[in-house]
């Protein structure tokens, strides 16, 4: 006995919801499909490579999502110098887009140069409505890769402001583990480590990690607290 509806089932289940709907004939206001485009295109030429990119450009070639993909594309296949030009000149075409200065931050970083990358990143995040931590994230590792105490103390705290609004960002924690590590922080590298391992589903490491932390912070801190929460986490169905 089939329990579901078969794939053509739920799309034509979805077809007739889609019809029923009040916005089915409106159109979306041109700022908001430009947004949709840019993220189609930028999706599109990190999963798909040129080619899927490609053919979304060409349905508007001229368009500010296409020359967004176009950076995009040079970019990602290694053509920084071209991907720089073109995003400095998105930039100067719409300068209060975040998504353009966290482009031209993630050219920087790749290119080597940290500190220009730490200025586009503290850009983006100051121009992003939304308040993505990912940003904030992004911005905490350019800090990191300038290497000064300074930068690290500045590191932490922006990553950790990214973590807070992105809590599962198992990736986030490793470079805060790495900061903490590099300011002489054991505890809370151990810590954030752990956090790593739990929001990547690795329990078992997680409960590795934040043992060790544990041993070295004091009990019934923040952080001890956060730690025994990991360390007493079971799945679903699971015993500790």
């Amino acid at each position: 006995r089939i329990s579901h509806p078969l794939p053509r089932e739920r799309i034509a289940n979805l077809e007739v919801l889609v019809k029923q709907s009040p916005y089915v004939e409106k159109v979306d206001p041109p700022a908001l499909q430009q947004r949709h485009d840019m993220m189609r295109i930028k999706i599109a030429a990190y999963m798909g490579g040129k080619a899927a990119a490609s053919r979304l450009m060409r349905k508007n070639p001229d368009s500010l999502a296409s020359q967004y993909g176009d950076a995009q594309t040079s970019y990602l296949f290694g053509d920084l110098a071209g991907a720089l030009a073109k995003t400095n000149a998105l930039i100067k075409a719409q300068p209060k887009n975040p998504y353009f200065q966290e482009l031209r931050g993630d050219i920087l970083m790749k290119a080597n140069r940290p500190k220009a990358a730490a200025e586009a990143y503290a850009k983006a995040v100051s121009l992003d409505p939304a308040r993505s931590g990912l940003l904030s994230v992004s911005y905490g590792q350019a800090l990191m890769a300038i290497g000064t105490p300074d930068s690290l103390e500045k590191a932490v705290v922006q990553i950790n402001k990214g973590l807070g609004r992105d809590r599962e960002n198992a990736v986030g924690y490793r470079h805060l583990a790495q900061a903490y590590g590099e300011l002489g922080n054991i505890p809370a590298a151990d810590l954030a480590t752990a956090e790593g391992h739990f929001y990547s589903g690795a329990y078992k490491d997680a409960k590795i990690f934040a043992m060790r932390a544990q041993m070295k912070m004091k009990r019934g801190e923040p952080g001890w607290i956060r730690a025994q929460d990991i360390i007493n986490y079971a799945p679903s169905g699971k015993k500790k």
